[in-house]
């Protein structure tokens, strides 16, 4: 009988483990944060190229 493989869950729990010491360093969480944002804000900048927030001619 072929016992199964723990190799995805030692991997979930050690990328949990991961995540989890970055989330709880301050810097490290700040530093992450500001560029994932930045990096969803450049495509969405894109997007909203020429549109008018407030159109001048009322």
């Amino acid at each position: 009988m072929v016992k199964p493989r723990k190799r995805p869950l030692r991997l979930m729990k050690t990328a949990l483990a991961f995540l989890n010491i970055l989330y709880n360093d301050r810097f490290c969480w700040t530093f992450i944060k500001s560029y994932g944002l930045f990096a969803l804000a450049i495509p969405l900048a894109k997007q909203f190229d020429g549109f008018e927030i407030l159109p001048s001619n009322v």
